[in-house]
């Protein structure tokens, strides 16, 4: 009998694909513009491409412009002039980098557009559906501040050239326009930034102190909203509705301690897997760039502390590791 070491094992198979598979994807160049690499979402994204990159052998570039709209613009218009197989744009200004979308495509480049779109169509929009997500937060306040309450409620959002912020107040304002007996007090932006938000949400609760929710468009924003409201003893009292990406840290943490009070998960671990695959198709097809767009819009789920459980949100360790 010969043992399992003295075979000798022969060439993979070919199943007809897998070899044109491998080869399309290895040795390619992909690069990504973040806003920043700075928070959760962007960690997810790349943990789950870089998996991929690593497994595939195609190169992940990064430029982080760090928040500077200009500086993501030049980092652009770099990387346009050295001509990658993709290039992922990432855009909290609605029109900031529409021409240069524009430009890569018509350079040759495949571009996706992650989770922020701009108005012109690109070879893939991977993201939230953010009039939905507004929709959802609006709803969820409705439910909290209806009879038995003052009805009166705030909005703290991002700056208002965001495509979050624009396409978002609209769902918002579309839902309360159905709803007479809430009134929205307040409409302040915040910049995405949670100090800004602690400082608005602290003045709001000074000038209507009996205000029964704050809503808001993303959760590394409103954990300042919710100091705020912690700190004037009315934790519990005032509601917080808030969207995120489902990380651990962020997300059901603030859920499980009270901090929040309903979460719209806009689920950042699907979005990850979702543009890898979006990625591994590219590299393979190279269609005309935006000959064929496609959008993949992600499906939102209600996290409250009564529906909370182990698994509704991740960690980049098991992003990581393809969980």
């Amino acid at each position: 009998m010969i043992g399992t070491a003295g075979i000798a094992h022969a060439e993979r198979p070919d199943d007809g694909l897998v070899f044109k598979y491998q080869e399309a994807v290895k040795g390619k160049t992909v690069a990504f513009v973040p806003i920043s690499m700075g928070f959760d979402l962007t960690q997810g994204w790349v943990a789950a491409v870089q998996r991929e990159a690593d497994a595939l052998g195609y190169e992940l570039i990064i430029r982080d412009p760090n928040w500077s709209v200009d500086a993501g613009a030049q980092a652009l218009e770099q990387l346009i002039g050295e001509q990658p197989d993709i290039l992922i744009f990432h855009n909290n200004d609605t029109q900031a980098y529409t021409k240069l979308v524009q430009r890569a495509m018509s350079a040759g480049i495949n571009v996706i557009q992650m989770n922020l779109k701009t108005p012109v169509n690109a070879d893939a929009f991977v993201g939230g559906d953010w009039y939905q997500v507004g929709a959802d937060v609006a709803k969820e306040t409705v439910k909290l501040c209806g009879e038995g309450t003052s009805g009166k409620v705030a909005l703290v959002r991002g700056p208002v050239t965001s495509p979050a912020s624009q396409l978002g107040v609209v769902g918002i304002e579309d839902v309360l326009a159905d709803h007479p007996e809430i009134e929205l007090v307040a409409n302040q932006a915040a910049d995405w930034d949670a100090s800004k938000a602690h400082a608005i949400a602290s003045t709001i609760i000074k000038q209507h102190d009996d205000l029964c929710a704050f809503m808001g468009l993303w959760d590394n924003m409103d954990v300042g909203t919710a100091a705020a409201v912690r700190e004037a003893g009315k934790q519990g009292q005032i509601k917080v509705v808030t969207e995120g990406g489902g990380n651990q840290e962020s997300g059901c943490n603030n859920i499980e301690n009270g901090a929040f009070t309903s979460y719209i998960k806009v689920d950042t671990r699907s979005q990850a897997h979702q543009l890898a695959n979006v990625i591994s198709i590219l590299l393979q097809q190279s269609p005309e760039p935006g000959s064929m767009p496609i959008g993949l819009y992600t499906a939102n789920q209600v996290i409250t502390a009564d529906t909370l459980t182990p698994s509704s949100c991740w960690t980049i360790d098991q992003i990581k590791a393809g969980n």
